[in-house]
């Protein structure tokens, strides 16, 4: 099977990530530079709002993803169905998060800052549903030319809030103002009401039939609270200040995994491993290696500059009062790496149907995530918060990858120890030359293998079977 359609699949998300990061990027360094304090205070909101959204997505978009690939039901009956169900649960998850925020005896302000950008979060799980009917139609050309102008439109409402010194609540409407619009043009795109056809009683069927879909909900649950989670052990124990410092930390390494990942795996590869899984277990094999391969070959350099980098790179971006979270940011450079693999081992996993064990990775993920918060947080409040993240991350890819590896074998002894050797072999050169050359020759040295396995290891255009590739 051939797969040419990916490069310009992905050229569509990338096409709409990319604005929509750029604006983003500006709308933080802006906000970094205007105030250490507010922009802890949305980043606190940010994951109420990401929080909010996974409840009202209850996880079922990969098994919408998946259903929609597989064409077993009529579409537009799920899509009503579905978007009922999550406007009710959306409902439900905002309502929890004031009484969160209420017992957490959170000033006004920054409750009503939480509740406007959780709402915008929630509204982007409702319309989710209709881009995950595009991307498994192929149709990333459409969510492109929805996506793009809503994220302008909004982000740069809120880039012109920041500029004329607006209170922290008017700021915050930029996400809510974005989520409306891209709503509204994809309720035009779909050219119908999206609960058209459909009532209570037939959405409390359709929930009934696709018991299943608690397992994605468990696993969105439980993915999303050790992402964030640490954030609000940070609020307690370290104040607004210390979640900006963590937040322009992972901000950085947060929007390289979405790039990268989130684009390529979420919304190209998993649709095609869903159906490859059922029709071609080669091509599945085939396309999961040579994916695997080239993200750890885009990964490595990144982690290696970041780490090298960091002292430098925040200042420069954020302003010098950000200098301490550089050794936040080495902390979490690894979650490039255990999120690039992780991410495709998972959805090669829901792919094959094997949802109950990835389940199960998960809940063991979160559990360690508390306890590592615990531990940790209370004491060195900053890097706390980045290692406890961390050591969940390269826990639950150590299973993930692990089982994947077993299963499929997308990746053959030697090139596990090609990738070994090149990064023992970078970092010697880095460490080495360090004592007898600048710093930035040092650093050009240590690069310089991870350069060379990432030309080898590029995606062959277009995505095509390659034998000799395969053997390498």
């Amino acid at each position: 099977m051939k797969l040419k359609s990916i490069p310009r699949r992905l050229g569509y998300i990338l096409g709409a990530q990319w604005a929509r990061d750029l604006a983003w990027a500006a709308f933080t360094i802006l906000l970094a530079r205007h105030s250490k304090d507010m922009l802890g205070q949305i980043m606190l909101a940010l994951s109420y709002g990401y929080l909010v959204k996974t409840v009202a997505d209850v996880g079922l978009n990969d098994f919408l993803l998946s259903t929609f690939a597989r064409q077993e039901v009529r579409p537009r009956v799920l899509l009503s169905g579905v978007t009922l169900i999550k406007l009710a649960l959306f409902a439900v998850a905002l309502c929890i998060a004031w009484i969160v925020t209420g017992a957490l005896e959170y000033a006004p302000v920054l409750r009503l800052t939480v509740l406007c950008v959780a709402a915008g979060f929630g509204l982007d799980a409702v319309s989710d549903s209709f881009f995950a009917l595009c991307q498994a139609r192929g149709r990333q050309d459409m969510e492109m030319r929805l996506r793009v102008p809503a994220a302008l439109i909004g982000i740069g409402c809120g880039i012109l809030c920041i500029l004329l010194d607006a209170p922290l609540i008017v700021i915050a409407m930029y996400k809510m103002l974005e989520s409306l619009i891209c709503m509204a043009l994809a309720c035009f795109a779909l050219g119908r009401n999206p609960l058209a056809g459909i009532d209570v009683s037939t959405a409390v069927e359709l929930a009934r039939r696709m018991k299943h879909g608690l397992v994605f909900t468990g696993m969105g649950l439980c993915a999303m609270f050790y992402n964030k989670i640490n954030v609000f052990f940070l609020k307690q124990h370290g104040g607004n200040e210390a979640v900006g410092s963590y937040g322009v930390a992972w901000e950085m390494v947060e929007g390289l995994t979405v790039v990268l990942s989130g684009a390529l795996l979420g919304k190209v590869i998993f649709p095609l491993l869903a159906r490859l899984w059922k029709e071609d277990r080669n091509a599945f094999r085939h396309l999961s290696g040579q994916t695997a391969r080239s993200l750890w070959a885009a990964a490595l350099p990144i982690i290696f500059v970041i780490c090298v980098e960091s002292d430098r790179l925040l200042p420069l971006v954020y302003g010098h009062e950000y200098l301490g979270a550089a050794t936040a940011q080495r902390l979490l450079t690894p979650c490039l790496a255990t999120a690039f693999l992780h991410n495709l081992a998972a959805y090669a996993m829901i792919g094959m149907q094997r949802h109950n064990l990835l389940l199960l990775f998960y809940l063991s993920g979160l559990a360690l995530n508390i306890v590592c918060c615990y531990m940790l947080i209370p004491s060195v409040p900053l890097e706390g918060a980045a290692l406890a993240l961390t050591v969940t991350k390269i826990w639950v890819a150590l299973l993930t990858v692990s089982f994947f590896q077993w299963a499929v074998k997308p990746m053959t002894a030697g090139q596990w120890a090609l990738l070994l050797a090149t990064s023992f072999i970078s970092f010697a050169l880095w460490w080495g030359t360090g004592f007898i050359l600048p710093r930035e020759a040092a650093e050009a040295a240590g690069l310089i293998p991870l350069l060379a396995l990432l030309l080898a290891w590029r995606p062959p255009a277009p995505f095509e079977p390659d034998a000799a590739r395969d053997n390498r």
